[in-house]
């Protein structure tokens, strides 16, 4: 039997209008979740999201997991996900790699690329958006942590509200279009050059991102 596949009972008509069993497959995904194609009646309060699996993004998305709390935050691979899943939660992390615009419309291979039709199709209004963005300050100081711009640009149009934006003291790049008004749009990190930053930057950036969505 696949581990991965219940089956469960979920009451349904038949061809004659009476209700009868039918079974509800659920899958398990990435993260041990199980996923539903039906929408929970209670928004929950943070969601963290994150592609792709297996790398440095997974791995940070794990640590503000465990950070923040295993029992207080659930977290989804966007590989296993429709983007309606995102209206679950009253608050969002979402946690991608460093992209330029060009790459992300352009690079089917990715897999938040192929999430953002999704993402169009809802709106983020009251929804508050927290983002995380890796990038490599040495091999692409000019676009370092682009993708994260590209993110806020995304969830500003569709209505969410952005919170934990980062000063940029402490950076070294060129340019990047995730600083707006000398500020990053979200917590930019580099694993590739500054992993030993890492923890830090993620514990400070957290004491000030979650008291605003507690607050909320």
């Amino acid at each position: 039997m696949d581990k991965n596949k219940i089956e469960q009972k979920k009451p349904g008509l038949n061809q004659k209008g009476v209700e009868e069993d039918s079974p509800l497959r659920l899958t398990a995904d990435l993260e041990g979740n199980y996923l539903l194609d039906e929408r929970t009646s209670e928004m929950k309060w943070l969601g963290i999201f994150y592609s792709p699996a297996g790398g440095s993004v997974h791995r940070v998305a794990k640590m503000l997991k465990k950070k923040i709390g295993a029992d207080k935050v659930d977290m989804f691979c966007v590989n296993d996900i429709q983007a309606g899943k995102l209206l679950d939660y009253k608050n969002l992390i979402l946690v991608c790699s460093s992209l330029g615009r060009s790459t992300w419309e352009r690079e089917q291979r990715d897999r938040w690329a192929k999430f953002f039709p999704g993402m169009r199709k809802i709106s983020l209004k009251d929804r508050f958006v927290a983002l995380v963005g890796l990038g490599d300050h040495v091999t692409y100081p000019k676009n370092f942590v682009d993708g994260m711009g590209y993110m806020a640009e995304l969830v500003t149009g569709l209505g969410g509200t952005l919170v934990g934006k980062t000063s940029t003291d402490g950076y070294v790049y060129e340019d990047s279009t995730a600083v707006i008004d000398d500020l990053f749009v979200g917590l930019p990190l580099d694993e590739d050059f500054e992993p030993e930053k890492t923890d830090a930057r993620i514990s400070k950036w957290l004491d000030m991102v979650l008291p605003e969505f507690e607050r909320i």
